[in-house]
C-alpha cells in the first residue's frame, strides 16, 4: 500500500526522467545510426543513464522545503498528518511521499462590517443584527482578533481544519453567537449612552475566550467598534440629551445666583466683623490715651507737691522781658521782673545768681 502511494505520488517525475531519458537515448542512436555505428543497447544504456539521473535531480529537489516566517508546516504523508511540525527555516523531508501544509500563526482579524469588501481584515463579514432587551433593533459591528498557536496547530488542524474552516466553525459562530445574546442583556440606552458597552464587550470577550480555550485557538482580543441603532431612536435620544442640557444649564444658573447670594452674605458679614473690630480697636486706643493722660496728669501733680519751686519756675519761664531774679534761700517768693542791669554784675552774698532768661 506504501509502495502505491510513493509510486502514486512519484508518478509525475518518473515520468518526465523516462521521458528524458527516451528523448536523450533517441537522439544519441539516431545520430550513431546516421554514422554507421547505431546500436540499440548503447543507446538504451544512455537513456537510463539520463533517466536516472533526471530523476535523481527531481527527488533531491523533493526532499527539502523551506517554510516561511509567520507560518508552520504540518508533514502530511499518505493523506495524514504525521504530527511534525516544521517551524520557519529549511527542513528535510521524504521526498514524493511527504507533503507539507503551511499554517499561519500570525494574529488574524475576522471583522464585521457594512462594507466587507473594501474591509482590510483578513475575514470579512456582514454585522450582526440583535435585538436589545427594551425591544431596540441594533446592528453590531466588531472585530475578534485570533491566533493558531503553534503548539496547537496540528490539533487544530486535525479535529477543525485549515483557517479559513477556523473562522467559518469557532471565530464566525462563536463571535456572532454570543454577540446577539450578550445584546439582549442590556437596555439600548445602556448600549447607547451608559457604561453597559464596556461590560457588554468584556463579556462576549471572556465567553469567546472561553469557547476558543476548547479547541486550542487563542483569542486575541473582541472589540467593539460601533453599534447602530435605528433613525427614530437616535432622535429621541438627541432630544432626551437636548433636555436634560437645558435642565443642566438652569441647575447651573440656579446654583450660581445661590452661589452669588451666600457669597453677598459673606461678603456682608465680613465687613460687619471688620466695622466691629474697628469700633473695638478705636475704643481701646482711646482708653489706653484716656489712662496714659490720667498718669500722666497724676504724674505732673505728684512731682508739684514733692517739688514746689518747679511752679516758680515754671511762672517766671513764662514771664515776657525777665532780664534777672534772685531766688531766695527761703521762702516761695516767685521771681520779679527787674530792670536791666547792664553789664553783668558778680552777686555777694548767700543768695545765688541766675542768668537771664529769654
Amino acid at each position: 500500500m506504501a509502495v502505491l502511494a510513493f509510486l502514486g505520488a512519484a508518478f509525475p517525475s518518473i515520468v518526465l526522467a523516462l521521458f528524458l531519458g527516451a528523448l536523450v537515448g533517441g537522439v544519441v542512436w539516431f545520430i550513431r545510426r546516421r554514422r554507421g555505428k547505431g546500436k540499440v543497447s548503447t543507446a538504451v544504456g544512455i537513456g537510463l543513464v539520463v533517466t536516472l539521473v533526471v530523476f535523481a535531480g527531481l527527488s533531491l529537489d523533493q526532499a527539502y522545503t523551506t517554510v516561511r516566517y509567520g507560518t508552520v508546516g504540518l508533514v502530511v504523508r499518505f493523506g495524514g498528518l504525521t504530527g511534525q511540525v516544521f517551524e520557519p527555516g529549511l527542513h528535510w523531508k521524504a521526498p514524493f511521499i511527504d507533503q507539507i501544509a503551511d499554517i499561519s500563526t500570525v494574529v488574524q482579524s475576522y471583522e464585521t462590517s457594512d462594507n466587507p469588501d473594501i474591509s482590510n481584515a483578513d475575514y470579512r463579514d456582514y454585522p450582526v443584527t440583535a435585538q436589545t432587551i427594551d425591544g431596540q433593533q441594533i446592528n453590531i459591528k466588531y472585530t475578534v482578533l485570533f491566533r493558531i498557536p503553534v503548539s496547537e496547530a496540528a490539533n487544530i488542524v486535525q479535529n477543525v481544519g485549515f483557517p479559513a474552516e477556523v473562522v467559518e466553525n469557532i471565530v464566525k459562530a462563536h463571535s456572532r453567537n454570543l454577540a446577539r445574546l450578550w445584546a439582549q442583556s442590556y437596555t439600548a440606552e445602556e448600549l447607547y449612552t451608559g457604561e453597559g458597552i464596556f461590560t457588554y464587550e468584556n463579556r462576549v470577550r471572556e465567553g469567546l475566550q472561553t469557547e476558543f480555550e476548547r479547541y486550542g485557538v487563542t483569542l486575541e482580543d473582541f472589540l467593539v467598534r460601533k453599534v447602530d441603532f435605528g433613525t427614530d431612536y437616535v432622535n429621541a435620544i438627541e432630544q432626551q440629551q437636548v433636555a436634560q442640557e437645558a435642565i443642566e444649564t438652569a441647575k447651573y444658573q440656579s446654583d450660581a445666583a445661590e452661589y452669588e447670594k451666600e457669597r453677598q452674605i459673606r461678603l456682608s458679614e465680613a465687613d460687619a466683623q471688620r466695622t466691629k473690630l474697628l469700633a473695638e480697636a478705636d475704643a481701646e486706643r482711646q482708653r489706653l490715651l484716656a489712662d496714659a493722660e490720667a498718669y500722666s496728669i497724676a504724674t505732673q501733680g505728684k512731682m508739684l507737691r514733692d517739688y514746689p519751686e518747679v511752679v516758680q519756675w515754671e511762672f517766671v519761664r513764662n514771664l515776657d522781658n525777665v532780664q534777672w531774679g534772685f531766688l531766695p534761700s527761703e521762702g516761695l517768693t516767685p521771681f520779679l521782673p527787674l530792670p536791666s542791669l547792664g553789664d553783668t554784675t558778680v552777686p555777694t552774698g548767700t543768695d545765688s545768681a541766675i542768668p537771664s532768661l529769654p
